[in-house]
């Protein structure tokens, strides 16, 4: 496939799924790859799914693929929803954030908890990450997204300067230093797991 690698970035709306698809793209760009992205935007102003994908590559020709490489999920049901995205022996980075569906809050249904028995069926690596508890670190809970992008640079070929490029023309300058720090921890939390493993 000429070297194409696709990363699709899932949450729900107002948790900062296409700033972060747009940071990695721009990354990607500096990089020197051809990129294609896309978007699904749903009822995401009413809370409800958003997945971005961005494809990038020696030469890029459609911005959709069947299967993902990598998922980026900011919330631990939306990446459990993901793995359906994942092709075989894919990579999953996930915010262990739990936010209950309504239909879980009524009792009707229970949270799943089936997310490593099905990753580990398809051979999917799983990465968790705090990324809350990791943005509050850096100033604002806001930049999870972020601080998961940070995370996901283990399994991404860009260099921390094309990173940091992708940063600086996609956040606002006001915001700019919190989300540098975000990034960082994510970063360096994701490499304390890799050692540990």
């Amino acid at each position: 496939m000429n070297g194409v690698r696709t990363v699709s970035l899932a949450g729900v709306g107002g948790q900062g799924i296409i700033l972060a698809a747009a940071i990695l793209a721009h990354a990607a760009m500096a990089d020197g790859y051809d990129v294609k992205a896309s978007e699904v935007k749903g009822m995401a102003q009413r809370g409800g799914s958003v997945v971005s994908t961005v494809r990038f590559g020696k030469q890029v020709w459609s911005p959709v693929a069947p299967r993902a490489d990598i998922v980026i999920a900011t919330e631990t049901l939306e990446g459990r929803r993901a793995l359906a995205l994942l092709g075989d022996k894919g990579t999953l980075v996930f915010a262990t954030t739990v936010i209950a569906p309504g239909s879980v809050l009524r009792g009707e249904k229970a949270y799943p908890d089936d997310m490593v028995e099905a990753a580990g069926a398809r051979l999917i690596q799983l990465v968790p990450v705090d990324a809350e508890a990791l943005a509050r670190e850096a100033g604002t809970v806001r930049a999870a997204n972020v601080a998961l992008l940070g995370a996901a640079t283990h399994v991404l070929p860009f260099g921390s300067k094309s990173w940091d490029d992708g940063l600086a023309r996609v956040v606002p300058a006001r915001i700019l230093d919190v989300n540098r720090r975000a990034f960082a921890l994510g970063r360096e939390a994701a490499a304390v797991k890799e050692e540990g493993q």
